[in-house]
């Protein structure tokens, strides 16, 4: 844990040049929801999103996690991160990932949208066993669709989970469904709160379980030119008895 934290803080410490400003109707995975857009951000940006959360399971004692996470616009449309999170009960964590597993992204914006094409991106995502009792690799690949109408925005994002070193009865792969709605507050005068939604069915780790289905609600909303804060909560109301009652996440990105 505190090699994986060095290695954050030093990425941090490389960010060098101008600030940037951030938008708060831009949507990353876990700032508040899992849903996310197809947008990468600016070429020469960095971020920084962190926050705190916990979880009420339906089974088992309740956890605090709390996530980080560095995102860098490496190129034109091609958005790539670091990051982990840690839990308050590692050794009680029966999915992946592990507490202190490093995570890898790349997200890469194929078009902007238009009057009648939606945006189109495509994230590869590596999660390496770092973390507290961990063991295998994972690998996901991930589909992102955005339209909007008007200042209405539809998010879908589809992506499938190849798993390494799986015990027993748990699954090799697993696929991953989001589909939701943003909406800024206030505009065209004045805006700075974006309210997102989605709903979201996933595949349980084990054989024989029913797929996980629930639903979250959240907001953003900008601080600052390079601050925004948010908030969401939400359920797992389907799948299997160990699944999530209620859970909650607030945080912050920065720009750099």
């Amino acid at each position: 844990m505190p090699t994986v934290a060095v290695l954050l803080l030093l990425l941090v410490l490389g960010a060098t040049g101008p600030s940037f400003a951030l938008d708060h109707k831009n949507l990353d995975e876990g700032r508040p929801l899992r849903l996310e857009d197809a947008y990468s951000i600016a070429h020469g940006e960095f971020a920084i999103e962190t926050g705190a959360g916990f979880t009420l399971e339906r089974r088992g004692p309740s956890r605090g996690f709390f996530p980080v996470e560095l995102l860098y616009g490496a190129y034109p449309n091609l958005q790539l991160s670091v990051g982990t999170s840690f839990s308050t009960d590692p050794h009680g964590l029966e999915d992946r990932p592990r507490s202190g597993d490093l995570r890898f992204g790349a997200l890469y914006n194929f078009n902007q949208e238009t009057i009648a094409l939606p945006a189109f991106a495509a994230k590869l995502g590596v999660d390496a066993p770092t973390g507290i009792d961990a063991r295998g690799y994972a690998v996901e690949l991930r589909g992102i669709i955005t339209k909007s109408f008007e200042r209405l925005s539809l998010h879908l994002n589809a992506g499938y989970e190849f798993l390494t070193s799986t015990r027993g009865s748990e699954r090799d792969g697993r696929y991953h469904l989001a589909l939701g709605a943003s909406y800024p507050i206030g505009a065209p005068k004045f805006t700075r709160l974006t309210v997102v939604g989605d709903i979201f069915s996933e595949q349980s780790r084990r054989r024989g379980d029913a797929p996980v289905v629930g639903t979250e609600l959240g907001l953003r909303y900008q601080l600052t030119p390079r601050m925004v804060w948010d908030v969401a909560v939400g359920t797992e109301f389907a799948g299997p008895t160990h699944r999530s009652d209620v859970f909650l996440t607030t945080g912050f990105s920065l720009g750099f």
